[in-house]
Order: C-alpha cells, then sequence, then structure tokens
C-alpha cells in the first residue's frame, strides 16, 4: 500500500514538474508577442502599475494623447507626490495642469493589492473601462489579478510597456521573465485552492447525480 502511495505521488509531482517546465515557453512567448490592443482606443481613464522602467512616463503619454481623461497610478510611494512625477517627465510641458487628472494611489504594495486599490477607485469614480499601463513581463499575472477583483462589465484595454533591458539577449531579461512566471503560476494556485475550498461539494454532487439520472 505504501509503494503504490509512493508511485502516485512520484508520479503527481513528476507531472507538475513537467507542466512547470514546459509553461515557461508559452509565458515566454506570450510576454515578448503581446501588444497593445488598441492604441487609439478611448477609455476612462488609464491606470498605471508603478514598479518598471517607463510605466508611469507612457501613462502620462497616453493622457496627452487624449485618449482617456483621468490618470490614476497605483502603488506610488506616500512621500512621492504629483509634483515629483512630473519633474521627471521630459514632456510635462504638454501638461500644464497636471493636478486636474492626475489621480495617486498610495495603498498598493503588491499587484493583488494595486487591483483592490484600482477596484475603489474605479467604484468612486464611476469608470466604466480603463487602460492598463504595466511592463510586457508583468502583464500576465496584472490581468490576472484585475479580473478576478474587477467587476466583469469593467473593459481593461492592456497596454504593455517595453523596458529598457528585456530583449531576450538580455540575462535580465530572463532572471525577469522567471521570477514573474513563478509569481503568476503562485498566484494562479493559490486562487484554485480558494476557489476548491469554497467550492459547496455537496450541491456538486447533487447537480452531478441530477444530470446523469435525465
Amino acid at each position: 500500500m505504501m509503494r503504490l502511495i509512493l508511485k502516485a505521488f512520484t508520479a503527481v509531482l513528476f507531472i507538475l514538474i513537467f507542466i512547470w517546465i514546459s509553461g515557461y515557453p508559452a509565458f515566454i512567448a506570450y510576454t515578448v508577442n503581446i501588444h497593445p490592443v488598441d492604441r487609439t482606443q478611448h477609455t476612462d481613464a488609464i491606470v498605471v502599475l508603478t514598479g518598471g522602467d517607463n510605466r508611469i512616463h507612457t501613462g502620462l503619454e497616453l493622457l496627452t494623447a487624449g485618449l482617456a481623461p483621468k490618470l490614476f497610478i497605483s502603488g506610488v510611494n506616500k512621500d512621492v507626490t504629483i509634483d515629483d512625477i512630473m519633474a521627471t517627465w521630459k514632456g510635462r510641458d504638454k501638461l500644464p495642469t497636471p493636478h486636474c487628472c492626475i489621480i495617486l494611489g498610495h495603498q498598493a504594495l503588491t499587484t493583488f493589492e494595486n487591483a483592490k486599490e484600482t477596484k475603489q477607485w474605479i467604484a468612486d469614480n464611476n469608470i466604466k473601462s480603463i487602460r492598463l499601463v504595466t511592463s510586457r513581463y508583468h502583464m500576465a499575472r496584472a490581468l490576472l489579478e484585475f479580473k478576478m477583483i474587477i467587476d466583469e462589465d469593467i473593459t481593461i484595454v492592456p497596454h504593455p510597456v517595453e523596458q529598457q533591458y528585456t530583449g531576450v539577449t538580455d540575462g535580465k531579461f530572463w532572471k525577469l521573465t522567471f521570477s514573474e512566471y513563478n509569481k503568476t503560476l503562485y498566484r494562479l494556485l493559490k486562487i484554485a485552492a480558494k476557489n476548491l475550498a469554497n467550492t459547496d461539494y455537496k450541491k456538486l454532487y447533487d447537480d452531478l447525480s441530477s444530470r446523469w439520472q435525465k
């Protein structure tokens, strides 16, 4: 009996390792090939997640291009102000009154918290569509978190940003994507475990039984 359990455990472990290894190339392909869905589509707001090169500046460029009337930046350090952000942007003359349309979120420390912080801001401002700006390598996990938390009737337009060092010939690219791949898998497993824990198995059994009896 013990030998049978050990064999089953080994088989499951082998399958999980195979999925983990084979999934990484797919994640790389997704990261390399993802592009903004529509560079001209207007949304109610632009949402930028901090933490990567050129994310905020891309959001500012999209704002000045008229693709949305508001820019929400989630995950900003509590000591950073709008003036601080504008001082680092070469195109600041394009937006002479930034306080009118740039909002900073100071509560989020993780991607999950980004989604929660954004959800609250969306609800408070009657936003129905957003352009989500983050790095290419981060977009898969960002969309996972946002689609889990943000209401289904909110349109999310992905706008991945190219990192300065995310070419496949750069070692930093592989370090970033491997780390992000594992974070994404972890979140998928955690979400799946939570869904399993919340499943009403008696109801599921009754539903399946009734279908088989038909």
